[in-house]
C-alpha cells in the first residue's frame, strides 16, 4: 500500500495527523510536511510512530518577521523545529514548498544554521543545525527518506559540484558556490553555460 505525507501546517493539524496515523498504523516511511508547530509532546509522538519530517528551514528567515508579529512569544521556540527531532531520533529531510516559499536550497540550509530573520531576529536557536546536518536535510533520498544519496562508483549522478571544498563552503552556504548541478546523470546547471549564454 501507499506511504502517506500529511501537510501539517498548524499544531492543530499535526495533532490529528498523529492521532489518524497512530489509530490505522504507522508505516516505515509514511511522513509529515512541515511540522510547522510541535511541542515537545508532538516531538515525541512522531518519534513514537517513526514518522520522518519533511521541514521548510527558509520559512523561518523568509517569513519569520511575519510570524514574531503573528503567534505568542510562548510558541516561537516551537516554530520549524530542526535539531529538536534530530535528537529524538527522527528522519528529517528539508524541501522548499516552491512556490510558497523559494526554491534555493543553499538559502534554506544557511537559515538551518542561523535561525535568523531577515530583519535579524532569532527564533529557536537551540533548533540551530551545524551545516553538515543541514547539508544531510537535502541529502534524503525522496523515495526513501530514512536514505541518503552518496556519490560512489556506477551510481548516475545527482550532485552539485561547488567551487571550493567544503571545508571553506560550511562557513558561507550560497547558491553562487555551485559550479554545476546533475539530476540523473544529466546537466542541468553549468556555470560556464550560464555564462555563455550571457554573453
Amino acid at each position: 500500500s501507499d506511504l502517506i505525507a500529511i501537510h501539517c501546517a498548524t499544531e492543530a493539524e499535526l495533532a490529528y495527523a498523529i492521532a489518524a496515523i497512530d489509530e490505522a498504523g504507522a508505516r516505515k516511511g509514511d511522513r509529515i510536511e512541515h511540522a510547522s508547530v510541535a511541542s515537545d509532546a508532538f516531538v515525541g509522538e512522531i518519534a513514537r510512530l517513526g514518522l520522518a519530517v519533511v521541514s521548510q528551514p527558509h520559512f523561518v528567515s523568509e517569513r519569520g518577521d511575519e510570524y514574531r508579529q503573528a503567534m505568542d512569544a510562548a510558541e516561537l521556540p516551537q516554530l520549524y523545529r530542526l535539531r529538536s527531532f534530530l535528537n529524538a531520533g527522527v528522519t528529517l529531510a528539508a524541501g522548499s514548498d516552491s512556490a510558497f516559499g523559494h526554491w534555493d536550497a543553499w538559502a534554506s540550509m544557511s537559515a538551518a544554521v542561523s535561525r535568523r530573520t531577515r530583519s535579524g531576529h532569532l527564533i529557536g536557536a537551540d533548533e540551530a543545525l551545524t551545516p553538515e546536518q543541514a547539508l544531510d536535510c537535502y541529502l534524503r533520498d525522496p523515495e526513501a527518506l530514512q536514505e541518503r544519496r552518496r556519490v560512489e562508483l556506477g551510481r548516475v549522478a545527482d550532485l552539485c559540484l561547488l567551487d571550493r571544498g567544503w571545508t571553506r563552503a560550511r562557513t558561507d552556504l550560497r547558491r553562487e558556490l555551485v559550479r554545476a548541478t546533475f539530476i540523473a546523470g544529466a546537466v542541468v546547471y553549468s556555470d560556464s553555460i550560464q555564462a555563455r549564454e550571457r554573453a
